[in-house]
């Protein structure tokens, strides 16, 4: 394939006589700073070097513009490289005007506005890189495009530069190119090489920063979001990947269904034709091994290529195979998997034999040039369809339901509805804010709730958040229900527990559009009593957690009140030195501190900080991260603690409460295997493990497990619960990523501060199973799945968990355990379940007394 691949190069640099747009700087190679070509053999670079290369050709070549676009969340700089023809670069800020309004056709006066807009811009191209860092060939791929495009002088080079701009991503997670290369280097010459890595790498979402893309918590999904909606508004994105290493070597688009409605059709048009173009010119290589139309689906949100979709972007993936990390491999023809979902067109198998990393980065720049060349060939349709889609984004708000989404300032969390209209602005939605109290499909509304109008040009992205999903029932080839790619729900206001009404009608409404979201901050309502008040938060907002954080750090007396006549609360004692003290804390939070006295029959403990371990298994988790990654948000304190420091040491003497994310049993019990990872990598928790952590619950501790670690807890203490989904067959029930209505099952500790109904995710989750006397045996249930728990996404078999419990507190020795069969935190989407965790880490420190003791 290489032989084939190179006479294919050379035909696209033959050298053209006509003219010249050579830079008169000469242009570093890659292997002059790099030291080695790129896709060599277990040769990987360094983000420094990457960032020094980048730089290097910036200097010397006209034709690029290399931007730090930010930090990333270790503080590296986040590039961007700007690559078109000089007097283009020379000219940005008129080509960025373009794209604004291609992107808002509303900015554009009349057809022949519409027509130079089209005629005098070049369509924007941004090319994504490793964004999974195990995934390092098209970093290098990135480098040696650079090279291609600052210094080639051939005809289809020369094309590209006059026809596009090209926005290069040399790594959408910088921090990874730098933790994948040294543990690859680490792993060299060992029977794990190219895997067994003990850390995430991305310090908080591991392989998520793909799932982040209409959340926006990751710096990195900030940084790019902000390019793409706000600054560039791009025509095209290409979004580069690797796939399992012994199967098809590339799968181009189309995707394969469910086709989620809110992408427009053009949209998907011409990511088969891009698609389509790459598999002939791949073909024309001489690769084979090309698949299409199965594998990867377009029905979720949330991805670097699918969130752009619902912006109207056309949004390219390419898969190809991988290597080990940088190793090469070698496959038996028997090794190849044949997708399960293949479709027509897809059976151009490859024959086996090496593979190597030089391989990956080539099918990735023929892909890239690809795709770049018809971009140039057809620039005006490119951007006539472009303008088209969002043209007809705009008329369809105006002429279909729903007109409108409100969402109140008056809320039972107003911190996450302040959260989730600042998500919406900064993912480029237009969001207004009602200046006088109106009115809307019959009910009333305030000045200053929110308003988000369906009519405008990223409604698709709007209403693919706002509305419920209903992922369409599929079967596979083998007569099986067809699971999505990744999720099948995602409503942002039920994950986030915000109420948003969506209004039928096309509203008129005196309201202001706002430049910016400013969260609201927080409040002390009433005045001081003379003696013995208080000022109290009931928990509803999640910010209330901050605050109480702040407080304990600061040395704040906090107590929780309980009374038979009232939900529990937090409060501290109210004089005017503590009211000054701590006004400067609720900058930014949503709380409200309400003057009190407490009620005669009030019980008060005495809050302290809790001490909080979180284990990190060394095969790592992604839900790990996003716990470690929610705690910090929250300004909690806490200790990593892997195997050794749970076996070690009476844990009771370390921490109070140990959280165990989700992870299945048998990695808990047993981490790598030997010969998968470094010695001291291998062995997980073991008996020695299960035994501490027993003792740590018996001697007073609190065992929180959630989700997948729920089973690991069932199994090693052996509470009298089990997960009434075990060993039940995905054909009885299935539920991957959606939804689900939940109840509180009682006015206990954990529930405070949350609504009597409520909504969590479940991905392929638990419900347990109590006995009759669960109560007699230490069991408390807290929340059950509701008796129709799908809202939104998809489910097989809801009866088996309806009413099931969901979240269950077994008392334990002196100790509990805490089942959270959702994940509560997960991906850090679902504020609303966030108070759920926050509750279970709830520490005293004095015994009860009275309220007047």
């Amino acid at each position: 394939m290489r032989q084939a691949i190179a006479i294919f190069v050379c035909l696209l640099v033959t050298p053209s006589v006509d003219r010249s747009i050579a830079s008169a700087q000469p242009v570093p190679s890659p292997s002059e700073r790099l030291g080695f070509e790129p896709g060599a053999d277990g040769k990987l670079a360094d983000w420094a070097t990457v960032v020094d290369y980048f730089r290097a050709v910036d200097a010397a070549s006209d034709r690029v513009s290399v931007v730090e676009a930010g930090k990333t969340t270790e503080g590296r700089p986040y590039l961007t490289a700007v690559i078109s023809a000089p007097e283009t670069i020379g000219r940005l800020d008129v080509y960025r005007d373009h794209q604004r309004r291609l992107h808002d056709p509303r900015l554009l006066s009349g057809p022949e506005q519409e027509r130079l807009a089209v005629e005098e811009s070049k369509p924007v191209v941004v090319i994504t890189c490793s964004i999974h860092s195990n995934e390092p060939a098209s970093t290098l791929a990135a480098v040696e495009l650079l090279h291609q495009l600052a210094s080639g002088d051939d005809r289809d080079t020369r094309e590209i530069l006059d026809g596009v701009i090209v926005i290069l991503v040399p790594s959408a997670n910088p921090d990874g190119v730098d933790k994948v290369k040294t543990w690859y280097e680490l792993s060299r010459g060992k029977p794990w090489e190219g895997s067994g890595e003990p850390e995430l790498y991305h310090r908080h979402a591991g392989h998520d920063t793909n799932r982040d893309w209409f959340m926006l918590n990751l710096p990195e999904t900030r940084i790019l979001t902000r390019v793409l909606y706000k600054e560039w508004f791009p025509t095209i994105l290409y979004d580069v990947h690797e796939m399992v290493a012994n199967g098809p070597r590339v799968f181009v688009p189309p995707y394969r269904g469910p086709f989620n409605p809110n992408v427009d059709h053009r949209i998907r048009q011409s990511v088969g034709t891009i698609g389509a173009h790459m598999r002939a010119d791949l073909t024309a290589a001489g690769t084979r091994g090309i698949i299409s139309s199965t594998l990867f689906d377009d029905w979720w949100n949330g991805g670097a290529r699918t969130t752009p979709e619902r912006h109207n972007i056309v949004s390219v993936l390419t898969e190809t195979a991988s290597v080990r990390i940088a190793s090469p491999i070698f496959t038996d023809a028997e090794e190849r998997r044949r997708p399960s979902r293949r479709r027509p067109g897809s059976d151009d198998l490859w024959p086996g034999g090496d593979w190597r990393l030089r391989d990956v980065v080539d099918c990735e720049l023929v892909c890239a040039r690809s795709l770049l060349r018809l971009a140039a060939r057809y620039r005006r349709e490119f951007q006539t369809n472009l303008l088209t889609v969002a043209r007809t984004a705009i008329a369809r708000g105006r002429e279909e339901a729903p007109g409108a989404w409100i969402i109140p300032a008056e809320q039972h969390d107003p911190g996450a509805a302040a959260t989730m209209v600042g998500i919406l602005h900064d993912s480029g939605v237009e969001v207004h804010k009602a200046v006088a109290p109106f009115r809307a499909d019959g009910r009333d509304y305030e000045a200053g709730d929110w308003i988000v109008y369906a009519s405008q040009p990223y409604r698709g992205h709007v209403k693919d958040l706002m509305e419920r999903q209903h992922y369409p029932a599929r079967l596979d080839a083998r007569g099986r229900a067809e699971s999505p790619y990744d999720v099948a729900g995602w409503t942002l206001p039920l994950m986030m527990g915000v109420s948003a009404v969506e209004v039928a009608e096309l509203l008129t409404v005196a309201a202001d559009r706002l430049d910016s979201i400013v969260r609201p901050s927080g409040s002390i309502i009433g005045e001081a009593a003379p003696v013995g008040g208080f000022l109290t938060m009931d928990g509803r907002s999640n910010d209330d957690y901050r605050l109480l954080n702040r407080l304990l750090k600061s040395g704040v007396a906090v107590e929780i009140e309980s009374s038979p006549a009232s939900p529990s609360r937090f409060r501290i004692a109210d004089d005017p030195a503590t009211r000054e003290r701590i006004e400067p804390m609720l900058k930014g939070l949503a709380v409200r501190l309400s003057a009190a006295l407490a009620p005669d029959a009030a019980r008060a403990e005495r809050l302290v900080a809790p001490r909080i371990g979180v284990y990190q298994s060394w095969v790592p988790s992604t839900d790990e991260g996003w716990t470690r990654y929610v705690l910090e948000q929250y300004e909690y304190a806490y200790e990593t603690m892997h195997d050794a420091d749970v076996r070690g040491e009476d844990l009771a003497r370390r921490i109070d409460v140990l959280i165990v994310p989700s992870s299945p049993a048998s990695i808990l019990r047993r981490g790598y295997e030997p010969g998968q990872s470094d010695p001291k990598y291998t062995g997980g928790l073991g008996p020695e493990g299960a035994e501490a952590i027993r003792r740590f619950v018996a001697s007073g501790g609190v065992l929180v497990c959630l989700e997948d670690a729920c089973s690991y807890a069932i199994e090693e203490l052996k509470p009298p619960i089990k997960n009434a989904l075990q060993g039940v067959s995905s054909s009885l029930f299935l539920c991957p990523g959606s939804v689900l209505g939940a109840t509180l099952a009682g006015d206990g500790r954990l529930s405070m501060g949350m609504p009597e109904a409520f909504f969590v995710y479940f991905d392929r989750s638990l419900a347990f199973e109590v006995p009759p006397n669960a109560e007699e045996q230490g069991v408390r249930v807290a929340a059950r799945y509701a008796s129709k728990p799908l809202e939104s996404g998809w489910m097989i078999g809801a009866e088996r968990i309806e009413g099931k419990p969901a979240l269950v507190e077994v008392a334990q020795g002196a100790g509990r355990v805490v089942l959270f069969g959702f994940p509560p935190q997960h991906r850090g989407w679902t504020h609303g379940t966030y108070r759920l965790l926050f509750n279970a880490l709830v520490k005293i420190r004095i015994q009860a007394r009275s309220a007047g003791e």
